[in-house]
């Protein structure tokens, strides 16, 4: 073995053993020089740019490259043995294409191409980190073994399905290939490096990550330190990718149909397409199958879901659910704007949900929507056409009678976009309604409301004064209780206006900006007797901080409430300078009346939540604070 060479001689020793796997230059044997020759060196130049040629450009397909050009070894000092062995010691690197070692002893055998490092290693395959200790790998196949790893994967670019970074730790990693790892008592995790929200705890787990799979035996899931599910076998996709498999099994059980045990799995069809089919036991009932099939297409999108019990044990006959949501835009055909859309839901009996459904909102349905909807849009504004229909689940005790809504056969409404001339904003929304009911009054409804505002804005406030006149025609064909056809006009104006104040603050050593923001809202409508006019749509609102800068008590149309009352509130806000976010508002505000509301359905929308004493002056006080943390 030759004898430590000076430091600038080991730069050219370096410089061999970069050639050692190229078969261009051999490493120094102990009677040859240090430095190359000139042919030598123009010979590693040539294979440099051959190399240079395999790397990935941007907005290709990129390929990792190649395990097969020359080893560049540096380090303080390196030993070695003529085509057979080197041994380097001291802040050593060894690199190949997107791949290098560091450590502080690397030995390297030249016949099996095999690194073997005893103590502390890094590894960066083309931003992949792998740290640990005692590492044998062969380069070119990148085969080997590495102790206690910490592992980090990034969003590599040579791996463009790859959406998300992962990291963990294991007691052992055994390389199976290029981007193919086997851990072994791994955590594994895609949150951020500074916070464990969820991990993947796995005696053994094999990442494949140029198909994007992970596999892991005896597994379990921890979110915030507590084991929420244990699996013994796993498969699951390593991006955003979906992949076919079993989902995680449900259980339950209910006094009427006894234990319940649900196994849905998951069928990625295709990239646009994809199903998940879900066999469901009851032991009182027998086995239903539910369905949910998906899809996309540039043109449209949809959903379909069915559920299907074939002969319920304990009604003795077969019950089912039928679901369609489908959007379609009509370009194909028509011309740009229109658009179709189909809502349809049905059940096989009143108890389906009751009876079938473990999901709290489900068993609270009442009237199931049949929808079939016609759109158009453009610069002028938004003209849609629909019919829609109810399947109205009567209750189980006869004593509850519920009142199908009534059918909109069709329904015909369009709303115009904001047109603005000399500062003044022109608006209109109108519609036509064919409302039919089996025992209920039927009729059409006409309805126009045209605006004209004039929004005045500035940095430290607005004022938008408003006018509009509401008109509404009915036309009654099937009466049997009293009400009469007619038309309600009606003006109805209001001056919207508030300020904004600010002022720097620091609170917890983040600057931060205050917001005082007083606004006083006017509404003027006068009163019309809508007594004998039908309700076929209409509804009262919510009293809340929407509600109180609303013109209308009601929503639906077939009742405008009088008004001439003002609406004060404030608001303030604590707003992050860096960031944008805004951390806390906090508000306040109150309706003042100043005569009686005299079209009501009840005292809710006034804000009134106790017993109503004598003519109301005023609201109830709505206090409102809400945070980002």
């Amino acid at each position: 073995m030759p004898a430590l060479l000076p430091r600038k001689s080991r730069i050219s020793l370096a410089l061999a053993c970069l050639l050692l796997g190229t078969g261009v230059l051999p490493v120094l044997a102990q009677q040859q020089p240090a430095t190359p020759s000139q042919a030598e060196l123009d010979a590693a130049i040539q294979q440099g740019l051959k190399l240079e040629k395999l790397l990935p450009t941007p907005g290709s397909l990129l390929q990792r490259p190649a395990k097969t050009g020359p080893r560049v070894i540096s380090a303080n000092e390196i030993d070695g043995e003529n085509q057979k062995s080197v041994t380097a010691t001291g802040h050593v690197s060894v690199k190949l294409g997107d791949m290098e070692l560091t450590a502080e002893r690397v030995e390297y055998d030249k016949l099996t191409d095999l690194v073997s490092i005893p103590g502390k290693v890094r590894l960066d395959r083309g931003g992949d980190i792998v740290t640990g200790i005692g590492l044998k790998l062969t380069i070119a196949t990148e085969i080997g073994t590495i102790e206690q790893p910490s592992f980090f994967f990034s969003k590599n670019p040579t791996r463009p399905a790859q959406r998300y970074e992962a990291r963990g730790s294991a007691t052992r990693m055994d390389f199976e290939g290029p981007a193919q790892e086997r851990l072994f008592d791994a955590l594994y995790t895609t949150c951020k490096p500074d916070r464990n929200d969820w991990y993947l705890k796995v005696s053994e787990l094999a990442l494949d990550r140029t198909r994007n799979v992970g596999t892991g035996i005896n597994g379990v899931v921890e979110f915030q330190g507590v084991p929420i599910l244990y699996l013994p076998y796993m498969t699951f996709p390593l991006n955003s990718e979906r992949k076919s498999g079993f989902l995680p099994p449900s259980f339950g059980s209910s006094t009427s149909s006894g234990l319940e045990l649900a196994l849905p799995y998951y069928w990625n069809i295709a990239a646009n397409l994809d199903a998940t089919i879900t066999p469901k036991i009851f032991t009182r009932r027998g086995v239903q199958i539910g369905t949910e099939f998906r899809y996309l297409n540039s043109n449209y999108l949809g959903q379909l879901d069915t559920e299907y019990l074939p002969h319920d044990r304990l009604v003795s006959r077969d019950r089912y659910l039928v679901a369609l949501r489908h959007y379609q835009n009509l370009g194909a055909w028509m011309p740009p704007g229109w658009s179709a859309s189909i809502n349809a839901q049905k059940v096989s009996d009143d108890n389906y949900f009751r009876d079938l459904s473990t999901r709290i909102a489900n068993t609270a349905q009442t009237n199931l929507p049949r929808e079939a909807l016609l759109s158009y849009s453009s610069f002028v504004g938004d003209l849609t056409a629909r019919y829609l229909a109810f399947q109205t689940l009567r209750d189980p005790d006869p004593t509850l009678i519920v009142t199908p809504p009534y059918k909109l056969a069709p329904q015909v409404a369009f709303n115009a976009h904001p047109n603005r001339w000399r500062g003044v904003e022109f608006n209109a929304a109108g519609e036509f309604t064919d409302f039919r009911h089996p025992t209920l009054v039927n009729g059409q409804r006409l309805l126009l409301y045209p605006t004209a505002s004039l929004p005045l804005t500035a940095p430290y406030g607005f004022i938008t004064p408003k006018a509009g006149f509401h008109a509404t025609r009915y036309q009654l064909t099937r009466n049997e209780t009293g009400f009469e056809s007619g038309a309600r006009t009606l003006p109805i104006v209001s001056v919207d206006s508030g300020l904004s104040f600010e002022r720097p603050l620091t609170l917890w050593g983040e600057s931060i900006s205050q917001t005082l923001e007083p606004r006083l809202f006017f509404l003027y409508v006068p009163f019309r007797d809508q007594s004998r006019l039908p309700v076929f749509s209409t509804a009262e609102t919510d009293f809340s901080f929407a509600q109180i800068f609303n013109e209308n008590l009601f929503v639906g149309g077939d009742r405008i409430s009088d008004a001439k009352q003002m609406t004060a509130a404030v608001t303030t806000r604590f707003i992050e300078n860096l960031t944008g976010i805004e951390r806390l508002r906090a508000a306040i505000g109150q309706r003042y009346y100043f005569r009686p509301q005299r079209v009501t359905l009840s005292d809710t929308a006034l804000g009134v939540s106790g017993q109503r004493q004598g003519n109301l002056s005023r609201s109830d006080l709505l206090a409102a604070l809400t945070g980002q943390l």
